[in-house]
């Protein structure tokens, strides 16, 4: 079980690093959403190439899968959007109201009771948060601001529910071919947004490699591990480590 807990530590630091990469590399919403996904499919392929787990991929992909790939690229589309317009602090907050929301909403609809402890650990890690942020949500409803706060609630919907179809998944699905499919259904939902579209410069190279290793790779494929051995609410606690 501690492995499982290190996964979603590293799931949760490397999907920090996301608004981070998405500042320094200047690469709009759209084009890093895409080369996050798509890099990210690139290294999980490579992965089963190298440990001869190709046929993994010959089980067809469901519905829940489908689904959580377009989730999975909303999600992402709409923080970076949301970061256009609003604070990182700020979007942060939005969007990682999302693991709490899961875990109750679970407690509603997967049969996860929350007792009193669990729902103390949840309120005190997002009371921590909140004192990082020193208890400041400066988050105005102007002209300016409003597609900010749109987007980060459309990216906080969106990241419950990958959480939530991501605790039940179909028998027969392995952990690696449902992250692959969820990663490729998910740049595939980016291409529309990406007329225009010029090649990467070299400058920008790295940056795309590293969001396609970090919160492409590591934080979908450890978060999706994660999920199959805790709880919703024991990985909404957890979550809160990427503060």
């Amino acid at each position: 079980m501690v492995f499982y807990m290190l996964l979603a530590l590293v799931s949760a630091v490397a999907m920090a690093s996301s608004g981070v990469i998405a500042r320094l590399s200047g690469l709009a919403a759209a084009e890093l959403t895409f080369y996050r996904l798509a890099v990210g499919a690139l290294c999980l392929l490579l992965l089963l190439l190298a440990s001869g787990k190709l046929a993994v991929l010959k089980t067809k992909p469901d519905w829940r899968i489908a689904l959580n790939g377009v989730l999975l690229a909303s999600f992402m589309l709409c923080f970076l959007s949301a970061i256009q317009y609003i604070s990182l602090a700020n979007a942060i907050m939005l969007v990682y109201l999302a693991p709490p929301l899961s875990a109750v909403v679970a407690h509603w609809l997967l049969q996860e009771k929350l007792d009193l402890p669990d729902t103390g650990l949840i309120a005190l890690s997002f009371l921590g948060f909140a004192m990082l942020q020193q208890f400041q949500f400066q988050l105005v409803l102007d002209a300016t601001q409003l597609p900010g706060l749109l987007f980060g609630l459309l990216s906080l919907l969106a990241y419950s529910g990958f959480l939530l179809l991501n605790r039940q998944p179909q028998p027969g699905h392995s952990q690696l071919q449902r992250t692959l499919y969820q990663l490729l259904i998910g740049a595939c939902c980016v291409l529309p947004f990406l007329s225009g579209m010029a090649l990467p410069t070299s400058d920008s190279l790295l940056w795309i490699a590293l969001a396609g290793i970090f919160p492409g790779f590591l934080a979908i494929y450890c978060a999706i591990v994660a999920l199959q051995h805790f709880s919703t609410r024991v990985y909404a606690t957890l979550a809160y480590w990427n503060q």
